[in-house]
């Protein structure tokens, strides 16, 4: 299950060469990132079994939030990178139910929805049911409606959790499709200062703006999805290294209780399922880790990585082979594979921290 789950149950010119000038800056910024971008996008199919799908973070400081203000206050043009200042919630306030997405500079976004239902139970899942689903995709083309409003295209979406339906440790767990971008087209983004009254009500309610508070203008940004009608409220993303560490803990723990589980495993199958789990575990930390270096460090640094990281995988995967090699087949060298497989990259994980320090 993603980190995101795991966290939630414990997710912005007046003379004409000035502007000239600017705009030449400008081009040379664009074709800069494309051209870092690309570089990154190499490690995509390398770094695990899973998807990369990249994570980028926000200082949490007042200088970002004064950059969206002056966005809506002149005709500066918004870009996918203020976006990616914030993450964005859409949930119900009340219920079990949660669908949260992060979007990159690149315009990129990646997500997770989850529900729950512990009262549907049946043999083999005592604990219930439980929803669930990963996505990513891109948006494009931010366009400006008027002082406070933009819009931009969403171009494309996919389901990228590998898992069907099943059962572990008494919880039944099923895929569904994304809720908060469903049948997404059109996203209109809403800028601090945006007059409530030209807001729709049922956006309003999604976003938690109540009559009785006579709330006047938008405090903080939003997205609605314009085909469904639905809000979507932003929240301030951590910092890279505080994002970082807290994936690396957070998985940790997970990693730590399937350990738990095989050290009292009982039969081989026990400690196949065990290690198993282990492996998803790790494979998830790392291609998020992986996600956060990709969208935070400069060109020279990540080729650094990228060159570690090639060279750290074919060492894992000597390690896990020679493992089964050893035991010519069989249960127990699926144990000692995944095993190996698993603590190796759990602790890549945490080395891969450095590059925060």
């Amino acid at each position: 299950m993603s980190k995101r789950r795991k966290k939630r149950m414990q997710r912005r010119i007046s003379i004409i060469l000035i502007i000239v000038a600017l705009v030449l800056v400008a081009g040379c910024g664009v074709y800069y990132l494309v051209k870092n971008s690309d570089s990154k996008d190499e490690i995509t199919e390398n770094t695990t079994k899973n998807t990369d799908v990249g994570t980028v973070s926000k200082d949490s400081n007042n200088a970002e939030d004064n950059k969206l203000e002056k966005v809506a206050d002149d005709d500066s043009t918004l870009t996918f990178e203020d976006l990616a200042q914030y993450g964005y919630s859409f949930y119900s306030g009340a219920g079990g139910w949660e669908d949260d997405f992060d979007i990159e500079k690149d315009g990129s976004f990646h997500g997770s929805y989850h529900d729950s239902d512990m009262g549907d139970t049946g043999d083999g899942y005592p604990d219930g049911t439980f929803y669930y689903c990963e996505y990513e995709g891109h948006f494009e083309d931010i366009q400006k409606v008027d002082e406070f409003t933009y819009k931009m295209h969403m171009k494309d979406i996919n389901i990228i959790n590998n898992d069907g339906e099943y059962i572990a440790d008494g919880v039944k767990y099923i895929p569904v499709t994304p809720y908060a971008l469903n049948n997404a087209d059109e996203i209109e983004i809403y800028m601090p200062g945006k007059p409530v009254s030209e807001i729709d009500e049922e956006v309003q309610r999604w976003i938690f703006i109540e009559t009785q508070d006579q709330q006047d203008t938008l405090d903080n940004l939003a997205l609605v999805n314009v085909n469904e009608n639905q809000g979507i409220t932003s929240y301030t993303r951590m910092t890279p290294k505080e994002d970082a560490e807290s994936t690396y803990n957070t998985y940790k723990e997970s990693y730590d209780y399937y350990a738990d589980q095989l050290s009292e495993a009982a039969t081989t199958a026990d400690m196949v399922e065990a290690t198993s789990n282990q492996i998803r575990v790790s494979d998830e930390c790392l291609n998020d880790i992986w996600r956060i270096i990709k969208y935070n460090t400069d060109e020279a640094t990540f080729n650094k990585a990228l060159e570690e990281q090639r060279q750290w995988l074919k060492d894992r995967d000597a390690s896990a082979d020679r493992a089964t090699a050893e035991h010519l087949g069989g249960s127990q060298a699926t144990v000692d594979y995944n095993d190996i497989y698993a603590t190796m990259t759990m602790e890549r994980c945490k080395e891969l921290l450095k590059y925060f320090n």
